[in-house]
């Protein structure tokens, strides 16, 4: 059985992306990270508008967002849970998967899903939350950085070059003459 509330994954997916809370990403933890916001709004749009029984899958330890499943929706009443995110390695998006049976041992780590959480208002309103955590444009910002030492060096190292060659006194002629071994007139 797909996802019943499909709908509101999709509305919290559009919104992040209009946000510019997820976007392509070249990190695969920031992918993760922004499965977890989807999940982590899709779920609490879902408990507060149709279902108060779904929220989130705590999940503390491998692949997590905050201490929660980044992909997973369960109910508190059996533990049934919904695969809702995937990711082609660069973009995380909805995914419509089929239920997973109901699991009683999970029903003691669904997590009430907040609006905080769901970086939106009690409104429903959406909270600007803190900054996204754009790691495409610090790498960019980075690999300037690298290319402009490496320039430096390229400079630096022809400026070594002309020096050692002109020798100690430069172009003039008593340094031409030390460099190809005339002596000065006695």
């Amino acid at each position: 059985m797909a996802y019943p509330y499909f709908d509101l994954v999709q509305r919290a997916h559009s919104e992040l992306l209009a946000e510019g809370k997820i976007a392509a990403r070249t990190n695969q933890d920031a992918v993760e990270q922004d499965k977890g916001l989807i999940t982590r709004r899709a779920a609490y749009y879902v408990n507060r508008d149709r279902d108060p029984s779904h929220g989130l899958l705590a999940k503390t330890s491998g692949n997590n967002s905050l201490g929660y499943s980044v992909d997973w929706i369960i109910t508190n009443t059996d533990g049934q849970g919904w695969d809702i995110a995937s990711d082609d390695g660069v973009n995380a998006f909805p995914s419509n998967g089929d239920a997973e049976g109901a699991d009683p041992a999970r029903v003691a780590d669904w997590r009430q899903p907040t609006a905080e959480l769901a970086q939106v208002t009690d409104g429903g309103q959406v909270d600007p939350g803190p900054p996204p955590s754009n790691t495409d444009e610090r790498l960019s910002a980075l690999e300037d950085a690298v290319n402009a030492l490496i320039e430096t060096v390229a400079q630096n190292t022809e400026a070594t070059e002309r020096a050692r060659t002109q020798g100690y006194y430069g172009e003039c002629k008593m340094g031409l003459d030390m460099h190809f071994g005339m002596k000065p007139a006695d």
